[in-house]
């Protein structure tokens, strides 16, 4: 994504908004080039402002009392960050760390907060974009609770398909980050597709994962069928 006109508008944040308000939003952009995996936003540039990430990927950490990082949550194309922060003026506490060279537009809090009093449209997608987010965390939330590995790997690809529309292709990589996202090792993860492949329900090449056979897929995913270790079969849960 170059952030064209033509892109931007169509974007959830900005669709259908009045063609003023779209020319103040590109007016008060500011575009933002980071070239290197690993480059960070730190705390302090995340706190009072508005981003949409036009390519790239980003994941957001944020630091736990021993120490550690836990992850939030992977950015792509098109993502757009620090939403509730702007709206409840409470910032989250979260950074940003590059996955590989990114290009960023942002926006001062207090800028697109006048650009939404301004353009009524603008304050509905803001709306709308919040009660997604909600809803992916709390999918998110379900899957992390399921005690059943399969299940949960099964889920989260269904999610990811629906959710994104991947036509079935769903690109996991880096798997880490997908698996930390699950709350498991990789290597659980890399063993969970291992099996499904086995199986012939999904083809996996480094780390795109195909969906082959989606109604076994879900089956696992409500609990409905099984997946083992090894080569053994599906079995059916009476």
């Amino acid at each position: 994504m170059s952030g064209s006109v033509s892109e931007l508008t169509q974007l959830p944040l900005l669709k259908g908004i009045a063609s003023e308000t779209l020319q103040k939003v590109i007016e008060t952009a500011k575009r933002r080039y980071l070239s290197r995996k690993g480059s960070i936003l730190s705390t302090e540039d995340l706190s009072d402002r508005l981003y949409i990430l036009l390519d790239g990927q980003i994941k957001m950490l944020r630091p736990s009392v021993g120490g550690d990082e836990s992850l939030q949550q992977r950015l792509g194309e098109g993502d757009v960050f620090c939403l509730v922060s702007m709206v409840s003026g409470v910032h989250c506490g979260s950074y940003g760390e590059t996955l590989g060279s990114c290009t960023l537009l942002s926006w001062p809090h207090r800028v697109f907060v006048g650009l939404m009093e301004e353009d009524r449209q603008l304050h509905v997608n803001v709306l709308n974009l919040l009660a997604q987010q909600v809803e992916v965390e709390r999918h998110k939330r379900c899957l992390s609770q399921c005690s059943n590995v399969g299940a949960r790997v099964a889920g989260y690809l269904l999610y990811l398909n629906d959710s994104h529309r991947c036509n079935e292709t769903i690109d996991l990589r880096p798997i880490t980050l997908s698996a930390q996202e699950l709350g498991m090792a990789r290597e659980t993860m890399s063993r969970t597709f291992t099996s499904f492949e086995r199986l012939g329900i999904v083809h996996c090449s480094r780390g795109i994962i195909t969906i082959r056979d989606y109604e076994r897929l879900q089956l696992i995913a409500d609990g409905m069928e099984c997946c083992c270790e090894g080569d053994k079969k599906l079995r059916h849960v009476e």
